[in-house]
């Protein structure tokens, strides 16, 4: 993580590679220091500058500013329709401009706006610089990794009071993401089961978090039989890791998070084409997600006992894998028909939810990257909500608007469960049908969750197949910042 340092000036005697400037469109630059708003006033009164969102232009020595090489103006659009994201966007982009061009200390000019509390804009700040300060170079020939070193935080404001309160938790909660992004971004030849289980167990006990981590023959005896045939195909077999992270204090609640983690998802017996299977190395990125968050409630010091489950499988078509046609009796007893061996995500949750919903917590939460139907509906940047506790899922959305990361709630349509039956076994893995695939989906898990206040989220922004604001190719991180925010408050 980078070196910060906030400072209540205005940017001028900046002293580093480059200084990076927000600047709305319109003529609303007289809030920019003096001298900075002439070199910004020279560049737009030219039109090689209009200040659209995320638009990016470099100035080379600029006049105005002390000892710095390079200004980046960046542009955050109309100041009546600016948000919080925006900004974290805006200044990420500019981030990842100097990132490749291999610069080392960056500044950061807070933008100054009357529609939105100052002490948030300058928060904002500090998140989009993070977020985009990320480079993932573990297999490239040269491994150099690039990072910015240096992040200096200009407000141009007396009080910086809030912004170092919450400096501790924003560095935390993105490199929680950065750890998902890892996670995410590696190769199933060196990410499964096994491995998974390995790093988890090492920052588990980094963090003075208490770890089990359950083998084939173990969850064989705990009845685990809907996750286990998921992983009857595959040279490796199952792991699942138990998370239990329990503050010095009286703790104020207990949630419990389960991931959903399939290392690869070759679809089975039920084979994804070529294309389909090109990602499917963060098909366990519900599982990354729960042990990153796990580890940034340990590290924020929470007043929450949380515990992580993390159902770690690869669905691959060997000669024992499991067909369709076959019947599970899942780990509470109920019997699944399986139809469709690419419809496994929900097998394995089934077991690990009704685990959870034996743990007496008060709330249980699963992550999933569980149905193309859902990205289908929402598109990929944004997940899906389904729950059984109506308050619990609105702190869950207000959380993720917090920290700009996009949840929509989609119903729990009771009368959609009678697609569900089947004649022979107690329930289907699927539908038969096209439509609805998300909330059927979601109808299944139900099932394992008896009574508990229950969220399911179905991940659909996990990956991103372009770079874009903030976000590098590939794992796009996103999920332990608003749960961070959603536990802490």
């Amino acid at each position: 993580m980078s070196k910060i340092e906030i400072s209540s000036q205005a940017g001028k005697d900046f002293s580093g590679d480059a200084l990076v400037i927000p600047v709305f469109s319109g003529r609303e630059r007289h809030r920019l220091p003096l001298a900075i708003s002439k070199v910004a006033r020279q560049v737009m009164d030219e039109g090689d500058f209009k200040a659209e969102l995320l638009e990016i232009v470099p100035l080379h020595h600029p006049n105005g500013v002390k000892d710095c090489r390079w200004m980046l103006l960046v542009g955050l659009g109309e100041e009546e329709k600016v948000t919080l994201n925006k900004i974290r966007k805006a200044v990420g982009a500019a981030v990842r401009f100097c990132l490749k061009k291999g610069w080392k200390s960056v500044g950061l000019l807070v933008p100054s706006t009357s529609n939105i509390d100052h002490d948030e804009v300058q928060e904002s700040v500090l998140e989009g610089a993070l977020l985009g300060n990320y480079d993932f170079s573990d297999y490239r020939s040269k491994s150099e990794v690039k990072r910015i070193e240096r992040v200096e935080l200009f407000t141009n404001s007396d009080d910086t009071r809030k912004v170092r309160r919450r400096q501790s938790i924003i560095e935390i909660g993105v490199a929680a993401n950065h750890l998902v992004r890892d996670l995410v971004n590696m190769p199933a030849a060196d990410m499964y089961p096994e491995t998974f289980a390995s790093k988890a167990k090492a920052l588990a006990v980094e963090n003075g978090i208490a770890v089990s981590v359950l083998d084939s023959e173990e969850l064989e005896k705990d009845g685990f039989r809907a996750l286990l045939a998921v992983g009857k195909g595959s040279s490796r077999t199952p792991r699942v890791v138990k998370l239990e992270y329990t503050p010095a204090e009286k703790p104020k609640k207990h949630v419990v998070l389960v991931g959903k983690g399939l290392c690869f998802d070759s679809g089975g017996l039920s084979l994804k084409d070529a294309t389909g299977m090109e990602t499917m190395k963060s098909d366990m990125a519900g599982a990354a997600v729960v042990l990153a968050a796990t580890v940034a409630c340990a590290k924020a010091a929470i007043p929450v006992k949380v515990t992580g489950i993390c159902g770690l499988v690869e669905n691959m078509p060997g000669c024992s894998a499991c067909k369709p046609g076959d019947i599970l009796r899942s780990r509470s007893g109920k019997t699944i028909e399986v139809l469709n061996t690419d419809a496994e995500g929900r097998l394995v949750l089934a077991d690990l939810l009704h685990w959870a919903s034996g743990m007496g917590a008060d709330h249980v939460v699963d992550l999933a990257t569980l149905t193309g139907a859902c990205a289908v509906a929402l598109g990929e940047g944004v997940s899906g909500v389904f729950g059984t506790d109506q308050k619990l899922v609105e702190h869950i959305l207000d959380a993720s608007a917090r920290v700009g990361e996009h949840l929509w709630q989609l119903p729990l349509v009771e009368e959609y469960r009678e697609s569900l039956k089947s004649t022979i076994a107690d329930m289907k893995n699927i539908t038969g049908s096209r439509w609805g695939g998300a909330i059927t989906a979601a109808l299944f898990l139900k099932e394992f969750v008896g009574e508990s206040s229950w969220a399911h989220v179905d991940l659909s922004s996990v990956w991103a197949a372009a770079e874009k604001d903030f976000r590098a190719p590939g794992g796009t991180g996103e999920g332990p910042r608003w749960l961070l925010e959603w536990i802490a408050g």
